[in-house]
């Protein structure tokens, strides 16, 4: 039973990661696009497609994954900057909400709910929370890597538009290298230390 409320957790908590992580970019995209198409506006909507499968099995595998942006049509450097800093920002803000909410709230759910220490809800909205803090945390750290995806990416392109056939051509590797420190444990370390940071900051441990 405990298997399958983790395995639930999991799956549930980075897919809400993936989509929150995003959206917002999404929506930045139609703020300040000036080449979306009118049927983009209904699009972005459609929260399954930010879900990456391969992203969402290496986190159920290696605890750490991707997610899929829209699939913008970027021309405008102030666009490709704005949507790279809205990911980055949405990021801080998932993180932020995520540590106040297992840390400050999930301990009070069995008085607010009334549920026992050993219901298995209980066990599922805990382990479901501390996965999403931690998940937020992952995807800070994969958008670092400059690869055609990520926010990093976009800000590099928006602020020096030369670079771009350069991380293109480069992107196979950049991939393989961040794959690499997922299979390696390099990514969920580097989570860890950012969740242990927040909480001596923050006083929780």
């Amino acid at each position: 039973m405990e298997n399958i409320i983790e395995i639930g957790a999991v799956l549930t908590a980075s897919a809400l990661a993936m989509i929150l992580h995003e959206l917002p970019k999404s929506i930045m995209y139609i703020l300040t696009g000036r080449h979306c198409q009118p049927e983009d506006k209904r699009r972005i909507f459609r929260l399954h497609q930010y879900i990456d499968p391969v992203g969402w099995i290496l986190f159920l595998v290696c605890h750490a994954g991707c997610s899929k942006p829209y699939p913008y049509r970027l021309k405008e450097k102030d666009t490709n900057i704005a949507i790279g800093l809205t990911g980055f920002l949405t990021l801080g803000v998932m993180i932020a909400a995520g540590n106040v909410f297992y840390y400050n709230i999930v301990p009070y759910l069995p008085l607010i709910t009334g549920w026992t220490l050993t219901s298995p809800i209980l066990k599922f909205v805990a382990v479901t929370s501390w996965f999403f803090l931690y998940a937020s945390c992952v995807l800070f750290i994969i958008n670092l890597f400059p690869t055609t995806a990520s926010d990093m990416f976009l800000l590099i392109i928006g602020i020096s538009p030369s670079k771009l056939i350069y991380l293109l051509k480069n992107d196979g590797m950049i991939k393989g290298l961040l794959i690499f420190a997922i299979v390696l444990g390099l990514i969920p370390y580097g989570a860890g230390i950012i969740m242990n940071g927040i909480g001596s900051l923050t006083g929780i441990i």
